[in-house]
């Protein structure tokens, strides 16, 4: 009875979304349908269309058959992420991605370059074999403040031509605001001798790129390391990214709080870990679009350990 409920409040709430989309959607979409579509979204289930109206709901999620799917906007940037382990591919946690968006009349348009797991390694086939720096993903969508309707995506085939499917997804609740809000890419990085800073490298991004989002208190991290394997048995290869929670004072303590995994990243055989793993981090800004994070083992240790360079991406 309870799902009965749950299938019909999300098909209400698409034909609200429809509805709702359609009166916002004729001709060019202005920036506040961007802005709109701006934060973490997590996908609930797959709405099913019979010549165009929705006519039923796959619900699934962590408490059904553990299937965890997020993605995030900011900043015209996209990042998704998954726990999806395939048993034939050698990463031990799901896939991710990262790449620019935009909105054109009622086409979400994704620009997708890199990525973790198998997807990662499937953009850097198409790179080496098509010589393509991204590959494009249009899809229709129905967005309200709530919720977005995705067409097309990752949902079941249909030989029916009369019947297509929409990923549907929900918006996270703001936990909180922070001055680490936004779209991150690592720089740099500096190693440390005894607490003392004595040297600092350039990241290249056609090496390695490590990028992040975060908003309202959610974070992804993706990282990119395939471009520079060749060699897929090399733990490197298929990059990893994470997604959970993250925690920021005004006294520069960061705490990130990683649920599940993609790509080789450890922990990424165990896809819901609990307790949550903890990564802790000292931050240091050098303006409001740079900043200096310092691993640590807890919140109370002096500056030691990895020190990263994060500039924003605008």
């Amino acid at each position: 009875m309870k799902s009965i409920h749950l299938i019909l409040s999300l098909v209400i709430a698409f034909i609200i979304s429809c509805s709702d989309s359609t009166s916002k959607n004729k001709g060019s979409l202005d920036s506040s349908s961007t802005s709109k579509l701006d934060g973490f979204w997590e996908r609930k289930g797959t709405i099913q269309f019979v010549n165009g109206k929705p006519i039923d709901t796959i619900i699934f999620g962590i408490d059904e058959i553990g299937f965890r799917n997020y993605k995030a906007f900011g900043d015209g940037s996209i990042f998704w992420i998954n726990n999806s382990k395939s048993q034939n591919t050698p990463w031990k946690g799901g896939a991710g991605g990262y790449g620019k968006f935009k909105i054109t009349n009622d086409t979400l348009i994704e620009h997708m370059s890199h990525g973790s797991g198998g997807f990662g390694a499937f953009l850097h086939y198409l790179n080496d074999s098509l010589k393509t720096s991204f590959q494009e993903y249009k899809f229709g969508f129905n967005l309200t403040e709530k919720n977005y309707t995705q067409l097309g995506g990752n949902v079941p085939n249909s030989d029916d031509v009369d019947i297509t499917f929409g990923e549907y997804y929900e918006k996270k609740p703001s936990l909180r605001k922070s001055k680490m809000d936004g779209v991150w890419k690592r720089a740099y990085e500096i190693t440390y001798l005894n607490g003392v800073a004595i040297d600092t490298t350039t990241v290249p991004s056609d090496a390695i790129l490590d990028v992040k989002i975060i908003n309202d208190g959610y974070v992804i991290v993706q990282v990119d390391q395939t471009r520079m394997i060749n060699d897929s048995s090399k733990s490197e290869y298929g990059g990893g990214g994470a997604f959970g929670q993250i925690d920021y004072d005004d006294n520069g303590n960061m705490t990130e709080y990683f649920e599940f995994f993609s790509g080789q990243w450890p922990g990424g055989d165990n896809p819901t870990r609990d307790p949550k793993t903890a990564h802790y981090a000292r931050v240091s800004f050098y303006d409001n679009d740079m900043y200096l994070q310092i691993t640590k083992d807890t919140l109370n240790q002096n500056a030691a350990g990895r020190g990263v360079v994060y500039k924003r991406i605008q």
